[in-house]
């Protein structure tokens, strides 16, 4: 639940012929406009940092070693003027090749160039390791952990503070999103690069790569009426704007949608058209009202959609504990209506009826869970009302109701099995090593003294002398 959301847009570059942040030329990025339009797609109250810097590749070692690594090439075959298939190599940039080492980078520039826009920000995103410190850093990991976490360890063996960090590293602190923006500005590259699929951008959640070079036109597979469609290297703002619209609103291309029974998402170009960034046949770097709407949505089903999964895995885990001990006293499964399940069974069995015998949990944690239930289904029912009449802002506060209570009953739910599993233990095995003690050596002499003067008493008391 991230309420803090920095989006540093990085630029590694190859040459010093241009800068694309600064303004005044045809290549120049507008870093107001993109924050203007990523406000729009997040709720109200959360706190959006958008930072821009520039790096030269050449600098960075591993950055520049990932990008010639992501280098790939493959074969296409075209028709020309002959009327004939040609074969031809075309090179492009493999993104998941630049993704993982982008990502481990990431918080080391953003943390940089945080420190030089904004001192008084840096600390409220990032926390340092320090070898002189480490008391207080302990104390602001777990100020900065979730609520849920800070009232008791899992177990008993495990304790706060335990966990060694090491000296430098740097941690996000609790409800902070960084999505960084790591623009390529080459020089010098293929005059139709771009990179797979024919886009300019590659986008995960986490991460968002765009490609720039000052090629005018690359000529592109998609044509438009009678004119072929051509990608335009050289202006990233689109680009940088779309990759921020997937990663930030979970937002896909509008021609785009996910189909089950082919495996994978199909198109449709009649929806490619439009006041949106996505696609080689839009030209426009802002978002429409419908589509801030559906990110404001998105966001709101999500949390929905995780607070549904923590359901499903407390049913679980309490449905896979009580059948663990749902046995009789002689060690015989319950047995009762056909119609129902093993778990109803027991619940039926031992919990609404009144019984002296043992229990896997307390009475006390299947009325918690009933009692939640009941309001989770009413809460569901208002969130569905709210979203019916368009009043985004209180649905989205709902939503975010849901998912904290399910985290912190999901949280309850463990830890009440977690020491219940523990007192069903019916024994436990204890080694220890014996310890010796110079008290054994008193007994040893107090014996043979003991024996010592029983054998003169009876030596001296023989009537034979």
């Amino acid at each position: 639940m991230a309420v803090r959301l920095l989006v540093p847009i990085i630029v590694l570059k190859n040459h010093h012929r241009y800068n694309i942040l600064q303004a005044g030329h045809n290549y120049s990025i507008d870093v107001q406009a993109i924050e203007r339009e990523v406000k729009k797609m997040v709720h109200t109250g959360h706190e959006v940092i958008i930072i821009s810097g520039s790096h030269a590749l050449h600098q960075h070692e591993k950055l520049a070693v990932v990008v010639s690594k992501a280098m790939r090439s493959h074969s296409i075959h075209e028709t020309r003027a002959d009327g004939r298939f040609h074969v031809r190599t075309k090179a492009y940039l493999d993104g998941a090749i630049l993704k993982e080492e982008m990502e481990r980078s990431a918080d080391v520039l953003s943390a940089g160039l945080l420190e030089v826009a904004d001192p008084s920000l840096s600390s409220r995103f990032f926390l340092k390791q320090h070898w002189l410190n480490e008391q207080d850093d302990t104390l602001d990991s777990i100020k900065h952990r979730p609520i849920w976490e800070s009232y008791m360890p899992r177990n008993k063996k495990e304790k706060r503070g335990t966990e060694k960090k090491k000296h430098g590293n740097l941690y996000r602190t609790y409800g902070t999103r960084v999505i960084p923006v790591f623009v390529l500005s080459l020089a010098d590259v293929d005059a139709e690069l771009l990179m797979e699929e024919e886009n300019i951008v590659w986008t995960s959640k986490d991460v968002v790569i765009v490609l720039e070079h000052n090629n005018e036109k690359i000529p592109l597979s998609y044509v438009s009426e009678t004119t072929r469609q051509f990608a335009r290297p050289s202006l990233a703002q689109r680009h940088i704007l779309a990759g921020l619209a997937s990663a930030v609103g979970g937002l896909s291309a509008p021609y785009e949608r996910a189909s089950h029974i082919h495996g994978r998402y199909v198109v449709n170009w009649l929806w490619a058209a439009g006041c949106h960034p996505f696609g080689p046949f839009s030209n426009s770097s802002k978002i429409s009202q419908i589509i801030q709407d559906v990110a404001l949505r998105t966001t709101i089903y999500a949390q929905v959609d995780a607070a549904l999964h923590k359901i499903r895995d407390t049913s679980e885990s309490v449905q896979s504990f009580a059948s663990e001990h749902l046995k009789t006293p002689l060690g015989e499964p319950v047995k009762g209506n056909k119609n129902k399940s093993s778990t109803e069974l027991w619940i039926e069995k031992f919990y609404k009826k009144v019984t002296s015998m043992p229990e896997p949990f307390p009475h006390d944690l299947v009325e918690h869970l009933e009692e939640y239930l009941d309001r989770l289904e009413g809460q569901l029912v208002d969130l569905s009302s709210l979203l019916y009449d368009h009043r985004l802002v209180n649905a989205y506060q709902n939503s975010s109701d849901i998912l904290q209570s399910t985290i912190f009953t999901q949280q309850y739910v463990e830890r009440v099995l977690s020491a219940e599993r523990d007192k069903m233990k019916c024994c436990t095995i204890e080694y220890n090593r014996p310890k010796q003690s110079s008290q054994a050596f008193v007994y040893g002499g107090i014996l043979l003294a003991g024996f010592l003067v029983y054998s003169l008493v009876i030596f001296f008391s023989s009537p034979v002398r």
